[in-house]
Formats: structure tokens, sequence, C-alpha cells
């Protein structure tokens, strides 16, 4: 399922695929795609920057003009090296040489000017990203007790206006590290148990990058057990999306 860290991987092997280079092919051959028609736009123009945030991966093309990209729950980007064309018909396809980026399906694909990237107020609104250059652990915690004060723990962590790139996987496994239950109040949290929390998912989604894949102990775990304790692992859904929270009653307090 597409996370902070899916969107930063893909931001990585887009840059380092495309970055600098000018763009021999841009198309949208599916009919379903928000950009069909529009793509080719693209074409003979030099991909100049590529950065994630939270969910959202921004390529930035020389003439002012941003891919905008969110993959929601089922989207993909596919990018390879070795010149073969996606099968089916992507919504959209980039491509310079043997190096081939493609997207599919997803909840946001749009082609804007940088203008209205730099005035997006859903951009704006992003909380501070846990994989961004800079990050404040301090100050991102202290951002979670302020704006999610009366909400449980694992609700306020998929607001994407309090820390952006955190989903359902990574909080339940970030959780479960620092021992927190998901439904703690966060007003009742300690300043230490919510920088405990929020380094947890930042330490998840690094080691997520680092070795191409996430890490998963308690997120799913069903009758396997706690792989702490062997207890039993609960889940129900939490919050007005419903997202499945899963913990170990016994090692998460």
């Amino acid at each position: 399922m597409p996370e902070g860290d899916t969107i930063h991987r893909a931001a990585n092997r887009l840059r380092t695929a495309l970055a600098g280079r000018v763009i021999e092919l841009a198309d949208a051959p599916s009919p379903r795609s928000p950009i069909h028609g529009r793509a080719k736009s693209l074409q003979g123009r030099t991909l100049e920057l590529v950065e994630a945030r939270g969910k959202h991966l921004l390529a930035h093309f020389s003439g002012e003009l941003v891919i905008h990209s969110h993959l929601g729950m089922n989207g993909r980007w596919r990018i390879t090296a070795d010149g073969r064309m996606p099968f089916g018909r992507p919504w959209l396809v980039l491509a310079q040489g043997r190096a081939i980026a493609a997207q599919a399906d997803g909840k946001l694909l749009r082609l804007v000017s940088e203008s209205r990237i730099r005035n997006d107020p859903g951009l704006a609104q992003l909380g501070p990203d846990p994989l961004a250059a800079g990050f404040d652990l301090e100050a991102a915690a202290a951002r979670l007790r302020i704006r999610g004060a009366g909400r449980e723990l694992g609700d306020a962590l998929l607001d994407q206006r309090i820390i952006s790139g955190i989903g359902n996987a990574i909080r339940n496994e970030a959780c479960f590290r620092a021992g927190i239950s998901p439904w703690r109040q966060v007003d009742a949290l300690s300043a230490s148990e919510l920088e405990s929390v929020v380094a947890e998912n930042e330490r998840v989604m690094r080691i997520s990058i680092a070795k191409g894949r996430r890490p998963r102990s308690i997120y799913r775990a069903g009758r396997s057990g706690c792989p702490r304790c062997r207890g039993e692992v609960r889940s129900r859904g939490q919050g007005d999306a419903n997202r499945t929270a899963y913990w170990c009653p016994s090692c998460q307090t």
C-alpha cells in the first residue's frame, strides 16, 4: 500500500532514471488518465527536479510545468531502465533512452504550473515529512500534541496535516515498537512518549528506504500472535476512516 516511504522510493528511482534528461516520449495512453491528451506537452522538456512531500510526488519540468501525483490506495509508479514499455494503458509514460517511468491509477494525477503548486492549499497544509531533510523530531511531537488534542493516537497519526507520509501500516508498526497503544489519548501521553512514537515512525520509514521493504511485525499479525510476547493481537477500525488498528494489549500500554 503506498505510504510516504513508497513515494520517497519512487521519487528516488524517478530521479535516478530521468532527472536532468530531456524527455523523448511523454504520453497518457489510457483514456481514463486525468491528463489524457495533455501529457505530450512534456515531450522535449527536461525533468529538473523530483520531490516527495508525504504521500505526494512532484516532478518539475523545464517551462514551469509540474506533474503532481498521489497514488491513493491502488496507484503505482513503475520505473525501469531496460527499455521495456509497461503493459496495459498507463495514465502517464515518460521515457528517455532505455529509462521509462509509468504511472497507473491512483487518487490524483495532474499537470499544472509551478505557480499553482506553490499556492496549492492542500500541499501547504501538509505536516512535516519524517523523511525530509531537517525533520525536527521534537517540533513534530509538539505539533502532534497540539493538533492531535482530543483524539486517539492512532487516529491522529494518520492526519496528514499533523505529520505527513504516515499510513496505516507505518503507524501500526511504530506504535508497537514504541510500546504505546494506538487507543491512548494524545493528551494523556508524556512528551517523551510522543517523541518516542514519532521517532519510531521515522525509523520505520527509513528502514523501508534503506532495505526496499517496510518492516512488519504487528500489522496483520492476526493468528500468529504478538511477535514479542506471543499473546493475542487485537484489531478493529479506528477513526472516521475506520482504518484497522493492530495492537498487543500486553506489550502496548
